[in-house]
């Protein structure tokens, strides 16, 4: 490196000013302590980074900003806002956690997904609504399971259940009813059966 040229400016009204001139690497370094601001400036040949702290805030503007630290504590006792124009990935090695006091939304224009490689739970304390233009639930290794006080099954158009083996069965009652025609069909053997069968 060779040599800096290294200037302290005092004036009553600007204040003190301390520049660095590191001519080889075309980088300049500036102090500036004007009794209301104290600003840090690195200024390169390509790129430029600021530090000003004033009495009641702090601006870092910097093409790359890091913090390396063994742990971060965050507090506002405001609004907190956090902005990416291009992507932003929060990632831990360990248990991570979001927690609200009041409502949380999480909004996406495009495709948003939830996976695990173990289990995922969803609950909650009163009423629980899935919707979509088409939605589709799928057990690819057992049991599909749907339970409730009441349960009801509805298709504006039609509705189809199938399986290899499908059984309706009622503890107290069964009832099959259709507004216009209705058909009971196998390929086999039909067979009706009860302590009282009335058919008509």
């Amino acid at each position: 490196m060779g040599t800096l040229v290294c200037t302290i400016e005092l004036d009553k009204v600007k204040g003190i000013t301390v520049t660095v001139d590191n001519a080889d690497a075309n980088i300049v370094q500036t102090v500036t302590m004007d009794g209301t601001a104290i600003t840090l400036k690195v200024a390169g040949q390509s790129d430029t980074s600021t530090v000003v702290q004033k009495a009641d805030s702090i601006v870092v503007t910097v093409k790359d900003f890091k913090v390396d630290a063994q742990t971060i504590t965050l507090l506002s006792k405001g609004t907190s806002e956090w902005t990416s124009q291009d992507t932003l990935k929060v990632t831990s090695t360990k248990d991570m956690s979001l927690t609200t006091q009041a409502k949380l939304t999480q909004t996406a224009t495009q495709d948003a997904s939830i996976s695990s490689s173990a289990k995922v739970n969803v609950e909650a304390t009163q009423a629980l609504a899935l919707k979509g233009l088409t939605a589709s639930m799928e057990a690819t290794g057992g049991e599909a399971k749907i339970e409730g006080l009441t349960l009801k099954a509805a298709g504006k158009t039609d509705t189809q259940v199938t399986g290899l083996n499908v059984k309706v069965a009622g503890q107290a009652a069964l009832d099959l009813e259709a507004q216009g025609m209705a058909n009971l069909k196998a390929s086999g053997i039909t067979s009706v059966s009860g302590a009282l069968v009335k058919l008509g």
